[in-house]
């Protein structure tokens, strides 16, 4: 029986270890963006079909158009005549004949080939229509299972580092602790029964993985290796919906219908063919001589007026408009019918998209519970004894059990935002991420410090333990560091400022001065001159920051310029421009602010004496979200030294895909990135209420990811809430 067992385990171990193996392989694979896929999907078999179904349509939409207007006709005859009026009793001869004309159609002919032609332009319509249709759910199909490829990966990452903890130890920890009497056999298996279930779920959504991964191979037609996937930002889809729903059967309905219109209204000749026609025709004169004097040939022309209709064309006619009133009704209750259907399905699935809304907020407050139900029983662990490790172990079952759940929440809640887009079409203008991601770094941060913990015997005080991280964390971001300082005051009165902890890792400090201290620089700049000297002996540069943004409107633009003038004898090492657009309360709007946005700049770098930067919304990155304006091209024209991108976001791959497609297309641009630990924002946009490490890690990823010529470093916003939360969340 021990023999069998150890087989059994070997087989496991091994199995695992190739899992583990697979998994690593594509914990290095290069990010993709949901856009990259796109450019294959027009391979898809489907869409494949519907453009040969198109391309077929319009082949016989063109044959019904060659059919149409002027036809020739004619014909060669010949036969043998009798005839008594010859010379010769009963003469006989051979009677050849030909003609030719041509005949254009009048009335119902007329309509027929029209109706014909429509009728063909219909079909070509509802096939381009189906083609589009086909584009669009590939489209939804291919993102659908991308965000499965996403969420699996994620669930896979969550799970390998918590199996981490039973490959590296936890299991021998808790095996002795139950032999020598500390911990009851049935927490052991209870234990033990907790990481089987995370073996099963590993090997359940590498499953998932790779089937998603075969899926989007299928969907664009291409080798499709393992890669990091980057979860997009989704359009907010309103509560209060006044949405129209657009489906497939509906448009071609729709499109039906109107065709059946347009016959009723106007074809009027229904029964009745008719046409002119010209013919011309030659042939021998009859009677003509017999020999020998020969046959006699003669030949003509003809105009005539053709006509072909039943007896009962009253009754034809009136019975025709019949058929297509009821027809006409008939897809007019289908439409109503289908809509209704619809629009009762959209409804269900917008509600049950809400409730999953309210749901991932449940499942974020149960998520914050269990990291600070396992962050007090560290904290526990690390001055009592017991049956603490016990507790904190059942904390961190719970926290896996949670953050497994939070994610399949979140993938739940993407895959109904897909489906609702089936329904409705959203407008195609990026936006504010309504429903981020929960970030996988601050996810695994607590197995991370529970392996820490656990594996290594890390058992410090908390006294300790906060003052070894803190210090040795935020040296550790390897990158330039900045800071916006709306509290100079403070910065400039701070004492032993230089020789804090915290500060070696700042080489820069954007530094707002208020009315009164312009001011009083203007009359006496020598306190605040002596402040720069200082700054930049200690290998520190101070930058002006300035940030109203009325200064974007005319009437309060040269209060900018003043104060630039004000100061311009301070010898500052840069200007930075804090006047973001969408803070504006003014009734300019759209295009308009962001020229007027560009025009405020303009005028500043004119007369600045230093080097000018300033901070946008990522939003303003891209042509097409800005109105049609290029405002990084302007920008660039006006040689603005800086764009720090004040991306508020846990979405790490979006903030790295989103910076680096910029500073790929603006190589002659130096682009920062400002991060929030204001306690003001929501959880998903501020690092306010994450612990040390999680912020730290983040902090070094975007650094790593974003490492780039013209890269210039992270911006911290600002330099109080840098100071309240060093002290307030040391763990």
């Amino acid at each position: 029986m021990g023999t069998q067992e150890g087989e059994t385990v070997t087989v496991r171990f091994l199995f695992l270890s190739a899992l583990l193996i697979m998994l690593n392989s594509g914990a290095f694979a290069e990010p993709r963006t949901l856009s990259e896929f796109y450019s294959h999907l027009d391979q898809a078999a489907s869409i494949l079909k519907a453009q040969a179904d198109l391309e077929a349509q319009r082949s016989n939409l063109l044959a019904q158009e060659a059919l149409k207007g002027l036809e020739v006709f004619g014909g060669v005859s010949g036969g043998f005549q009798k005839s008594p009026f010859a010379r010769e009793p009963f003469g006989h001869f051979f009677d050849p004949l030909a003609r030719i004309g041509l005949r254009y159609p009048l009335l119902g002919s007329a309509e027929r080939q029209q109706r014909a032609i429509e009728d063909a332009a219909t079909q070509v319509r509802i096939e381009t229509i189906r083609l589009d249709w086909s584009r669009r759910l590939a489209a939804l199909f291919l993102e659908e299972n991308y965000a499965a490829y996403w969420s699996a990966q994620k669930i896979l990452s969550l799970t390998d580092a918590y199996l981490h903890l039973r490959s590296e130890g936890v299991e021998n920890l808790l095996r002795k602790r139950q032999e020598a009497g500390l911990l009851f056999k049935s927490d052991y298996f209870e234990f033990l029964s907790a990481f089987e279930r995370a073996q099963r779920t590993q090997v359940e959504f590498f499953n998932n993985s790779n089937q998603a991964l075969m899926r989007l191979a299928h969907l664009t037609n291409s080798t499709v290796p393992p890669f990091t996937p980057v979860k997009p930002s989704l359009g907010k889809i309103a509560s209060t919906v006044s949405n129209e729903v657009d489906q497939l059967d509906l448009r071609i309905l729709q499109t039906q219908i109107d065709n059946l219109q347009n016959i009723r209204d106007t074809q009027n000749w229904q029964g009745i063919e008719s046409d002119v026609s010209v013919t011309g025709f030659g042939g021998p004169a009859i009677p003509h001589p017999s020999p020998p004097d020969g046959m006699q040939w003669g030949y003509g022309g003809a105009v005539g007026f053709n006509f072909r209709m039943p007896l009962e064309i009253v009754s034809y006619r009136k019975n025709e408009q019949s058929r297509l009133n009821s027809q006409l009704i008939s897809l007019r209750a289908d439409y109503t019918r289908r809509d209704q259907e619809l629009q009762h399905d959209f409804h269900a699935l917008l509600s049950s998209f809400q409730q999953l809304d309210q749901q991932i907020n449940f499942q974020r407050t149960r998520l914050e519970a269990a990291q600070e139900l396992m962050r007090e029983r560290y904290l526990r662990l690390q001055v009592l004894d017991g049956d603490v490790i016990e507790q904190y172990l059942q904390a961190l079952n719970a926290y896996y059990r949670i953050a497994v759940e939070n994610i399949e929440a979140e993938s739940e809640h993407w895959k109904l935002h897909i489906r609702l887009r089936q329904f409705i079409l959203l407008p195609n203008i990026p936006a504010e991420d309504n429903y981020p991601e929960t970030d996988i770094t601050s996810l695994t941060g607590p197995l991370h410090q529970a392996r820490q913990f656990l594996i290594r015997g890390d058992k410090t005080t908390a006294k300790q333990r906060t003052e070894h991280v803190t210090p040795v964390n935020i040296q550790s971001i390897s990158g330039p560091l900045a800071a916006y300082v709306w509290n100079s005051e403070q910065l400039m009165t701070q004492t032993g400022l230089w020789e804090e902890k915290e500060t070696p890792s700042f080489n820069r400090f954007l530094v707002s001065l208020n009315a009164q201290q312009i001011s009083q620089v203007a009359e006496n700049p020598k306190r605040l001159q002596n402040f720069l000297h200082d700054a930049r002996r200690h290998k520190k540069k101070i930058e002006l920051l300035l940030g109203d943004p009325n200064w974007i409107l005319p009437k309060y633009r040269d209060n900018l310029l003043q104060i630039i003038r004000k100061l311009a004898g301070v010898n500052f090492d840069g200007l930075h421009l804090d006047i973001e657009p969408d803070q504006l309360e003014s009734e300019l709007t759209g295009r308009a602010r962001l020229e007027e946005f560009v025009e405020t700049i303009r005028q500043v770098a004119a007369i600045s004496p230093w080097t000018v930067g300033i901070s946008i919304h990522p939003r303003y990155l891209t042509k097409e979200s800005s109105f049609g304006l290029c405002i990084l091209c302007e920008l660039s024209e006006i040689e603005v030294k800086e764009i720090a991108v004040m991306y508020y976001s846990m979405n790490i791959q979006g903030i790295v895909t989103t910076l680096k497609s910029a500073m790929q297309q603006h190589p002659t641009l130096v682009f920062s990135l400002a991060q929030s630990l204001e306690k003001e924002l929501g959880p998903e946009n501020s690092y306010a209420q994450k612990p040390q490490r999680n912020f730290i890690h983040a902090m070094q990823q975007l650094q790593d990811q974003l490492q780039n010529a013209n890269f210039g470093g992270l911006i911290i916003q600002s330099w109080l809430d840098w100071e309240n939360y060093l002290h307030e969340n040391p763990l």
